[in-house]
């Protein structure tokens, strides 16, 4: 081959790789581009894309706005009382107004997890106030040499829920908030997630039918719904019937992870306080010292 064929060919080369790295180049500097055309990001609280680049799944006027809904740690009253006992407090993060509805639902329904380090943050310094509450208890009732370990244990999701939605969003939550909490307790304080808590077959649920007898009949038409249809019944019972559904509905599967332990009960929302309530019951029953009920967010009160 003649020098002119070789210094051709070397050319041609040359340019043909410099055309395919730029080409790369190209491709890589649009691909990010190119997936938020294909895949669009959206703010969860008003549909405003996002970049798959920023630091935050929300839009810049929504972030500041959640971050301030969740900076203020409320106390609530929303559990009754056990009988012979007193109620166990309950601290939440926010109410469940504004854009908190939306930011839990997209959480919990259209698979937005790139929420939990916000929504959990909150639940964390729910967590944190209900630790500072008791911190003379959890002094005096362990060695100052030997970490107090307290449980975070969500509340449990249906068997059905999860299969629609492929994981449980309040134990999603809990695993975050015990992240963050062990960066930001002393030492002498851990926190550890446990999911203890599981719905009761139906055939054992012998207790809620005493409780059926009192405040009314709606455990029969629990029966004879199908439990989409009766989820959605529930939705619209007031306390008393959330209780009356509840009573019996949950049971601790292993209770020797929770005898003798301080516990903290955990929720994205506390409604009515139905299931925070019948969860104290049977951690208690189980030999836990229940602290506290923690969550995301409340409902506010009608008046």
């Amino acid at each position: 081959m003649s020098s002119v064929q070789r210094g051709l060919n070397d050319s041609v080369n040359g340019s043909w790789s410099e055309s395919l790295a730029g080409l790369a180049g190209a491709l890589k500097s649009a691909g990010g581009s190119l997936g938020e055309v294909l895949m669009p990001r959206t703010c969860p609280c008003c549909a405003v894309p996002v970049a798959y680049g920023a630091g935050s799944p929300l839009c810049e006027e929504c972030l500041p706005q959640l971050r301030s809904a969740l900076a203020r740690v409320e106390r609530v009253q929303v559990l009754q009382p056990l009988e012979g006992a007193t109620a166990p407090e309950v601290r939440v993060a926010s109410r469940y107004e504004g854009m908190m509805p939306r930011a839990l639902l997209a959480l919990k329904n259209a698979g937005r997890t790139d929420l939990l380090p916000l929504l959990g943050e909150g639940l964390a310094r729910s967590v944190y106030e209900l630790l500072r509450a008791h911190r003379d208890k959890l002094q005096t009732e362990h060695g100052s040499s030997v970490p107090v370990e307290v449980l975070l244990i969500p509340a449990p999701s249906s068997a059905q829920s999860v299969r629609r939605r492929g994981y449980a969003p309040a134990n999603l939550l809990v695993q975050e908030a015990a992240r963050q909490l062990n960066r930001r307790l002393p030492e002498s304080v851990r926190v550890r997630a446990v999911d203890v808590i599981g719905h009761a077959p139906r055939n054992r649920r012998g207790s809620g039918a005493s409780l059926s007898s009192r405040v009314g009949p709606s455990h029969v038409v629990s029966s004879l719904l199908g439990a989409s249809a009766a989820k959605n019944e529930q939705k619209t019972l007031g306390a008393v019937g959330r209780a009356e559904r509840m009573h019996g509905a949950l049971r601790v599967m292993e209770p020797a992870l929770c005898s003798g332990q301080l516990s903290v009960i955990c929720d994205d929302v506390v409604t009515t306080g139905a299931t925070a309530s019948e969860m104290v019951r049977v951690l208690q029953e189980s030999g836990s010292r229940v602290l506290g009920v923690c969550a995301v967010a409340a409902v506010p009160k009608k008046c």
